[in-house]
């Protein structure tokens, strides 16, 4: 099975990805495998989308920054 995992992760569907890591772990593929990581990146994006979406509007101007450093950190792990 060819997985293409694009750079843009908001080109595929949050519910694509849960099928491709479904799909890869269905034939025992490692958690270390590229395309299990790209998707459950891919997941992660759309997770923080999501509860971005849910607080638009609430979160304060001033708080952006320290949002983008918690960003940063995570990715950072």
């Amino acid at each position: 099975m060819g997985v293409l995992i694009s750079d843009d992760p908001a080109v595929r569907s949050a519910a694509s990805y849960s099928a491709v890591v479904a799909s890869l772990k269905s034939r025992q593929v490692p958690d270390d495998d590229p395309r299990v990581i790209a998707a459950r990146e891919g997941l992660a994006f759309h997770r923080v989308a999501r509860a971005i979406d849910a607080e638009a509007g609430q979160i304060a101007p001033g708080h952006v920054d320290a949002l983008v450093s918690r960003l940063r950190q995570g990715v950072a792990r």
